[in-house]
C-alpha cells in the first residue's frame, strides 16, 4: 500500500504541476525564441505593415521599407484630446486619431494609489500599447502617399456629464476631392466598448472606396517569472478569432517567426494580459484581412484591414469599427463579440470553469465577499465529491490498519522485497481490501479542483478584493505568509492520518512534500491558498472521521 499510496499523491502532485507548467509553457517558450530572434534580426528594420501584403480584394497598397507605415509621429500636446467617462480617462491623438492613453478608473493600478486608475494604454517607452483605426484610401485620411492626417475638433477636453449616458467624440477631416469624414468616438456608460463611426459625405462626382482597418500595437513586457516552476506567469500576447477557430493565441514569438494572415468574414483581434484586454472588432458581415506584425524597439501588431467600401458621389454612408479596452468579465465579453470571453485564459479545463465561476460569482452576491464566496464554493464542491472521498478515506482506513500486519511481515522477511511483496499481496486479498481503491476517487477530483485553480487565478473580481484581517488582496500573496504556513501544518496532519509507505526513503520523501508545498504557496495569491486551506481542512475532518469509525469497528 505504501508504494500505491505514494503513487497516486505523486500523481496528483504531477498532474497539477504539469498543468501549470501547461499553461506557462506557451509564454515561457516565446521569452526564449523571442530572446533568440531579437539576436538574429538586432537592427533589421520590419518589412510588414497592415496596408501591405493585403489579397487581391483588398486595397492595394505597396510594401515600404519604412519601419511602420503608419507610426505615431511626435506628441503634440495641442492636438491631445482628453476625454474622461465613468469607465475611462483616455488621450487621443489628432494626428490619425489613435487612442494613445486609457486607465481604467474603476480598477486602480494598485493598493497604494487608489486614485490612479489601471493603466491598459499608453505611449511611454516602458509600456508602448496603443490602439490605430483608421481609414485607406488614396485621398485620406490614411494612405502610403501622405500618411497619415491631422484631423481637427472642437475641444482639447471631453468629459461625460453624471446626467449623460452617451458621449460622442467628433475628429473632422476633408479630403482634398470634397468629402467629408467625421471619425466619431461614441462612448456608453457602463460600458468598456467604445464604438468608432467613420461618418463619410461623399460631395465629390467621384466615387470615394475607403478601406477601414485598425492596430493593436505594443512592447512585449519584460519576462517575470512568479513563484517556483513559473505556475504564476500569465500569458501576455495576442489572440485572434476565425471562422475556423473562436480563440488562437499568437505569442509575440510566432509573430518573430512566421506572421499570422488570414482572409476572413468578420473575426477580432485582441491583446490580451493578464486581468486585462483590448480588442479591435471590424464589422461581422465584412471580409476582414487580419495579420501580425513585428517593429523595431520590441514592438508588435495585430490588426484588420477590411475590403473597401463604395461611397456613391454625393450620398453619405457610415462604417463602424468597435473597441474593447477594459477587465476581462466572461460575461460581458460574450456580449461584445462571439468568442471574446475564450481571452480568459482558463486552460484545458474551461468547460469546467465556467460554471465554477457562476457558483462563486452567486455565492458573492448573497455574502458580498470573494473570500467567503472561495470558502462557501469549496465547500459545495467537497460536498459535491463527498461519496467519491469518504470511498477513498475509507479505502486508506481500511489500509491504516493493516499496518502493524504489514510492519510484521518486514520483520519477517527483511530485505527479501520479492517475498515481502507477495506476502503483503496475499494479505489484501485475505483481507479483502484493495490498495488501489483510494486512487480512482481522488483523480476524478482533480480536473474539478484544477479549474477551481484557473478560475480563482483568472477571475479579475479578486483583483484588490479584500477577505479579512491582513488580507487586503485576494489576488496578492500573504504579506505575513499565515495562509501558506496553515496549509503546510494541514498537509502534515494529512500526512500523519494516511498509512506510513513500509519503505523509509518513501515516507522521508512523504514528510517533506508538506515543506515543500509550503515554500511552493509562499508566492500564490492569498485567494488559492485559502481554497487550499479551506479543501485540505475539510478533508481531513471526513477523513479523520471515517477513520475513526473504520477503527471502532471490531475485526
Amino acid at each position: 500500500m505504501g508504494k500505491q499510496n505514494l503513487r497516486f499523491l505523486f500523481l496528483g502532485a504531477i498532474c497539477i504541476v504539469s498543468i501549470f507548467l501547461y499553461g506557462s509553457w506557451q509564454e515561457e517558450h516565446s521569452v526564449v525564441d523571442v530572446k533568440e530572434q531579437k539576436r538574429e534580426t538586432k537592427g533589421q528594420e520590419n518589412t510588414t505593415s497592415l496596408a501591405s501584403d493585403l489579397p487581391a480584394s483588398a486595397p492595394k497598397v505597396e510594401n515600404t521599407k519604412k519601419t511602420d507605415l503608419f507610426p505615431v509621429s511626435e506628441r503634440d500636446e495641442s492636438r491631445i484630446i482628453t476625454v474622461n467617462t465613468d469607465e475611462f480617462n483616455l488621450q487621443i491623438d489628432a494626428y490619425g486619431g489613435d487612442i494613445i492613453f486609457l486607465d481604467l478608473p474603476q480598477y486602480p493600478q494598485n493598493m497604494q494609489n487608489q486614485d490612479q486608475g489601471f493603466v491598459l494604454l499608453d505611449e511611454s517607452p516602458q509600456r508602448y500599447y496603443i490602439v490605430q483605426t483608421g481609414l485607406l484610401n488614396i485621398d485620406g485620411p490614411d494612405s502610403r502617399e501622405q500618411g497619415r492626417s491631422l484631423y481637427s475638433f472642437a475641444s482639447n477636453h471631453v468629459t461625460m456629464h453624471e446626467d449623460e449616458s452617451i458621449l460622442n467624440v467628433d475628429l473632422n477631416y476633408k479630403t482634398s476631392g470634397g468629402v467629408n469624414i467625421t471619425k466619431r468616438y461614441i462612448f456608453v456608460r457602463d460600458s468598456y466598448v467604445i464604438t468608432i463611426q467613420y461618418i463619410i459625405e461623399n460631395n465629390s462626382s467621384s466615387e470615394y472606396l475607403p478601406s477601414p482597418y485598425g492596430r493593436i500595437k505594443r512592447n512585449e513586457p519584460e519576462s517575470k517569472s512568479g513563484g517556483m516552476f513559473g505556475a504564476m506567469r500569465h500569458y501576455t500576447g495576442a489572440a485572434i478569432n476565425t471562422p475556423e477557430k473562436r480563440y488562437q493565441k499568437l505569442p509575440f514569438s510566432d509573430m518573430t517567426k512566421k506572421p499570422f494572415k488570414e482572409e476572413v468574414v468578420g473575426g477580432w483581434a485582441a491583446m490580451v494580459e493578464h486581468y486585462f484586454v483590448s480588442a479591435l472588432i471590424p464589422s461581422s458581415d465584412a471580409i476582414n484581412f487580419f495579420q501580425t506584425e513585428v517593429f523595431k524597439d520590441n514592438r508588435y501588431g495585430i490588426g484588420f484591414v477590411s475590403n473597401p467600401s463604395t461611397v456613391a458621389p454625393n450620398s453619405t454612408e457610415t462604417l463602424e469599427v468597435r473597441v474593447y479596452a477594459g477587465p476581462e468579465i466572461a460575461q460581458s465579453l460574450k456580449q461584445v463579440a462571439p468568442g471574446l470571453e475564450l481571452t480568459i485564459d482558463y486552460g484545458v479545463f474551461w468547460f469546467l470553469c465556467q460554471p465554477i465561476f457562476w457558483l462563486l460569482k452567486t455565492i458573492f452576491g448573497i455574502f458580498g465577499n470573494w473570500g467567503v464566496a472561495i470558502i462557501l464554493t469549496t465547500v459545495v464542491i467537497k460536498a459535491a465529491f463527498y461519496r467519491f472521498s469518504a470511498s477513498s478515506y475509507k479505502s486508506m482506513g481500511n489500509m491504516r490498519k493493516l499496518q502493524p500486519k504489514i510492519e510484521a511481515l518486514k520483520e519477517r522477511y527483511g530485505d527479501d522485497r520479492q517475498r515481502f511483496s507477495q506476502a503483503m499481496m496475499e494479505l489484501y486479498k485475505k483481507e479483502k481490501v484493495n490498495p488501489l481503491g483510494g486512487c480512482l476517487p481522488i483523480l476524478i477530483q482533480i480536473p474539478v479542483f484544477i479549474a477551481l485553480y484557473y478560475v480563482l487565478l483568472e477571475a479579475v473580481q479578486l483583483r484588490q478584493a479584500p477577505f479579512v484581517l491582513w488580507i487586503h488582496d485576494l489576488s496578492a500573496p500573504d504579506p505575513y505568509y499565515v495562509l501558506p504556513i496553515i496549509m503546510g501544518v494541514s498537509m502534515l496532519v494529512q500526512q500523519r492520518l494516511n498509512p506510513t509507505p513500509p519503505d523509509p526513503v518513501q515516507a522521508k520523501v512523504m514528510m517533506l512534500m508538506p515543506v515543500f508545498f509550503t515554500f511552493l504557496f509562499l508566492q500564490f495569491p492569498s485567494g488559492l491558498v485559502l481554497y487550499w486551506v479551506v479543501n485540505n481542512l475539510l478533508s481531513i475532518l471526513q477523513q479523520w472521521t471515517i477513520t475513526r469509525r473504520i477503527a471502532q469497528v471490531k475485526k
